[in-house]
């Protein structure tokens, strides 16, 4: 079912904390740059790093990608869904803040927090550690209630059983950015 509420709070450039496989992260619309740039000064994230896109359909990508043919889609969910992100060729709508050389970083979560929350607000999200740049992130609600300013909407709920964030690996070369 679609929240209509929370699809315009992000819409309009608000950022949501929400749980994940292995920690909170940090969500909001990735085409907002004004809500990305709230992210990166809340975390105190340098200007360089990429954000990862998380959705619960290929179709939440589809505005960021050139058409994908059968043969790239079914080599896609050899991972997804999954703790696994994929670095992918992006068109040329796709804002700069979220690529770097051209590729874009994309996951379809099998996390059932993330595959309900994505498909409620029927688009992808941005999925930032909840933590300042180079800290741990943080993985209970306590801890998250203390850290975060009251703008950012807390979406409730116990992060999944991952200890380590998602792989990270070039679709076209197939080389593990982060393991």
């Amino acid at each position: 079912m679609k929240d209509h509420k929370l699809n315009r709070f992000i819409r309009r450039g608000g950022i949501i904390a929400y749980p994940t496989e292995s920690c909170y992260g940090l969500g909001c619309d990735p085409k907002n740059r004004k809500a990305i740039k709230k992210i990166i000064k809340l975390k105190k994230r340098s200007l360089k790093k990429n954000f990862i896109l998380i959705g619960s359909s290929i179709h939440h990508f589809k505005y960021f990608l050139k058409p994908l043919d059968n043969k790239i889609t079914k080599d896609l969910f050899i991972k997804w869904p999954g703790p696994h992100t994929w670095l992918i060729t992006a068109n040329n709508r796709c804002p700069n803040w979220l690529k770097r050389d051209s590729k874009i970083a994309l996951r379809i979560s099998s996390f059932s927090h993330c595959q309900k929350l994505t498909r409620s607000l029927d688009m992808a999200i941005t999925s930032s550690s909840l933590n300042l740049s180079g800290k741990i992130p943080l993985k209970n609600y306590r801890d998250v209630c203390r850290f975060l300013p009251k703008q950012v909407k807390l979406i409730k709920g116990r992060i999944g059983q991952n200890k380590r964030p998602s792989v990270i690996q070039d679709f076209q070369t197939k080389k593990i950015i982060r393991s």
